[in-house]
C-alpha cells in the first residue's frame, strides 16, 4: 500500500495523480480521514513539530485495507461513474501494482453488456420515438465504455 501519511502529503499526491479525474477538497480529504480513524479503518499518529501545529499521520488498519481491496475489486455499477470511480480503481491498480485488473475489467464489462442487452430490448419494444433515442443513446454510451475497457487492458 502507500504507507502512513499526513493528510496534507496525500493530498498533494492525489492532486497531483489523479487531479484530472477528480478534485477532492483539502478539507474534505481531512474530514474522510478522521471518519475512518473514528471508524476504526485508519489509525491515526499525532507528532509533535517545533514551532508548528502537531501533524497527524493516518495509516490504514487490517479492517481499512480489507474494507480497501474489496471496493477496489467491485464493478463501477453505474456507467456515469465509470468517470470518477473505476478510473481511480484503475489508477490504484496500477499504483500499487495489485493483480486483479484483468477479473475487474471482465466484470465491468459483463456488468455493462448485460444492461445493453436490457436497454435493447426496452428499445425494441417501445412505440415512442423519443425514448427509443434515449435508450439506444444509453446502449451506445455503454459500447463505448466496453470498448474503452478493453484499452485499459491494452494500456495495462
Amino acid at each position: 500500500m502507500l504507507g502512513p501519511r499526513h493528510p496534507y502529503e496525500l493530498h498533494q499526491e492525489f492532486s497531483r495523480e489523479l487531479g484530472r479525474v477528480w478534485h477532492v477538497g483539502q478539507s474534505h480529504l481531512y474530514a474522510y480521514l478522521k471518519s475512518l480513524a473514528e471508524s476504526g479503518l485508519a489509525t491515526v499518529k499525532t507528532e509533535v513539530q517545533a514551532n508548528r501545529p502537531p501533524r497527524h499521520i493516518y495509516h490504514l488498519t487490517p479492517a481499512g485495507r480489507e474494507t480497501f481491496l474489496k471496493w477496489l475489486h467491485q464493478p463501477t455499477q453505474h456507467v456515469r461513474h465509470i468517470r470518477l470511480e473505476f478510473l481511480t480503481r484503475l489508477y490504484f491498480f496500477r499504483r500499487l501494482s495489485l493483480p486483479g485488473l484483468e477479473q475487474l475489467v471482465a466484470e465491468q464489462k459483463s456488468l455493462l453488456q448485460t444492461r445493453v442487452e436490457s436497454l435493447s430490448r426496452a428499445a425494441a419494444k417501445t412505440d415512442d420515438n423519443f425514448w427509443r433515442l434515449v435508450l439506444e443513446f444509453r446502449r451506445g454510451e455503454m459500447e463505448a465504455v466496453i470498448r474503452w475497457l478493453d484499452r485499459c487492458l491494452e494500456e495495462s
